[in-house]
């Protein structure tokens, strides 16, 4: 793997880390006021899921290399999408509405495309393989600005 030229990491909105702290308080507490009769780990495993769901999917790190342009989800990078810089077409930095275009953030599937984000309205949208893709970004103009320098021809 090469030093990219561009990186970014997107986390998720302020508001997820909230409702994943009430989440954590609210497990927390059930076991704590649950009499010892009472079978506690019905309130861990809902808690444990939603912490490893978090912790595979935040936060999405962009990278742009030489020759392609790497979107990975999670502490561990799995999913990873590998787009091939000579095979991107039409590059634009657009803003969209997360839960009307693409039905909310995340790894997102529309009559528009793709769409992988972890929050905000912003991205760069482009053409690979026949669809259309929107990566979210928190300066989509500097993420445009590295593609098209890597990018034989600048498209």
């Amino acid at each position: 793997m090469t030093e990219p030229i561009h990186e970014e990491r997107q986390g998720v909105a302020a508001w997820v880390h909230v409702i994943i702290i009430a989440a954590i308080g609210g497990s927390v507490f059930t076991v704590a006021v649950s009499p010892p009769e009472v079978g506690w780990w019905w309130s861990v495993v809902p808690l444990v899921l939603g912490v490893a769901v978090y912790t595979l999917f935040t936060p999405m790190t962009v990278s742009v290399e030489p020759d392609a342009m790497h979107v990975r989800f999670g502490r561990l990078g799995w999913p990873h999408w590998i787009f091939p810089i000579d095979e991107i077409s039409d590059l634009r930095a657009v803003s969209f509405r997360p839960m009307r275009d693409f039905g909310g953030w995340g790894i997102r599937r529309a009559t528009d495309g793709i769409c992988l984000n972890q929050r905000g309205n912003r991205g760069v949208r482009f053409q690979h393989a026949g669809g259309t893709y929107t990566v979210g970004s928190d300066d989509p103009e500097q993420l445009l600005t590295a593609l098209r320098a890597v990018k034989p021809g600048g498209c």
